[in-house]
């Protein structure tokens, strides 16, 4: 799912992957909360069965500024009186975006191209040259995009130097460079950083690319990034990991050939 940025180029999120991961977890009827971060708050959003447990202001107020952030926790449902069709609520917010944070939205995919065959207007064109028309196009292109429709294909130039990068960290080792942190990241820097980046090259996201060879390549930096996180979580990488029991009996040849013995002096 394209969900799992001000500068989605950068890994940052955007309401439209927010709404988009909202769609595909009301599709699924998964039920679990999703949490969404801002740089001075956190909004909880239950699901459940294709529905929502939220306020109503609270839910659109998630779709009138770009998240940090978001994260879906499956879980059992426990108010299953308080919920509303999620479906509903999900184009009232598409729908009361206003013009100017529309453009915002859109901004950050600017180079990107849209792929939409019932529609030569749209069809095969950039983002940008939209940028200037009114609401309701752009609030159309939105809902395309949410729904799957339409399919927005990410510069390949700069994803495939991003891939390149990502491979040569792997290659050496450096699991840190990997995900595009510090080697002095604490955990949550380096979750945070594990799930924008599985969320960007999650092989699911582009199962409608035609290139093949370019969808091997994302499976295979997935599991990259995917390896890269569990390694930096082992054990071993914060302190040495002593093994501790009773020695090892000596073998039949090695009692017959005195290996072992310690040295006289």
């Amino acid at each position: 799912m394209l969900s799992r940025k001000i500068s989605d180029s950068k890994g940052m999120a955007t309401v439209l992957e927010l709404a988009r991961e909202v769609r595909h977890l009301l599709v699924s009827k998964d039920t679990g909360c999703l949490t969404v971060d801002y740089p001075d708050s956190t909004v909880s959003i239950h699901l459940s069965d294709g529905t929502v447990a939220a306020e109503r202001a609270v839910f659109l107020s998630c779709f009138t500024r770009n998240p940090v952030d978001f994260q879906f926790k499956a879980m059992k449902n426990r108010n299953p009186g308080r919920y509303v069709p999620g479906a509903s609520l999900l184009i009232e917010a598409i729908e009361a975006i206003d013009h100017k944070f529309l453009i915002r939205v859109w901004e950050p995919y600017a180079e990107w191209r849209i792929v939409f065959r019932l529609d030569e207007d749209l069809h095969n064109t950039f983002v940008k040259q939209h940028l200037a028309s009114d609401s309701d196009l752009l609030r159309r292109m939105m809902r395309l995009a949410v729904s799957g429709t339409a399919t927005l294909e990410r510069p390949t130039i700069l994803i495939a130097e991003e891939m390149e990068q990502i491979e040569a960290a792997f290659v050496s080792g450096k699991w840190h460079k990997v995900l595009g942190v510090g080697p002095a990241s604490e955990k949550s820097e380096i979750k945070q950083a594990y799930r924008k980046l599985a969320r960007r090259f999650h092989p699911d996201r582009w199962v409608t690319s035609p290139d093949m060879r370019h969808r091997d390549r994302i499976e295979r930096t997935f599991q990259h990034v995917s390896r890269a996180y569990i390694e930096l979580h082992r054990p071993s990488q914060s302190r040495p990991q002593l093994l501790v029991g009773p020695r090892p009996k000596k073998s039949f040849w090695e009692k017959m050939s005195g290996l072992g013995r310690k040295s006289r002096n």
